[in-house]
């Protein structure tokens, strides 16, 4: 038994990808806009983050 497949409504169109795009990017620009006016913000958002090393020392992430 196969069930029919309606690509189109699976994948968005292409004026929906460029919306959801825009508001990723707006919400980056927004953050990046308020980290940098608030010092003590920002260090405290980098605090929070999570720093992998390996065996050597050398920072894998964070």
């Amino acid at each position: 038994m196969t069930v029919p497949v309606n690509l189109k409504k699976i994948v968005p169109s292409v004026p929906e990808v460029a919306r959801e795009a825009l508001i990723v990017l707006g919400g980056i620009l927004i953050a990046a806009f308020i980290l940098s006016r608030f010092p003590r913000l920002r260090d405290w958002v980098a605090s929070q983050s999570v720093t992998l090393k390996d065996d050597k020392g050398n920072t894998l992430w964070g």
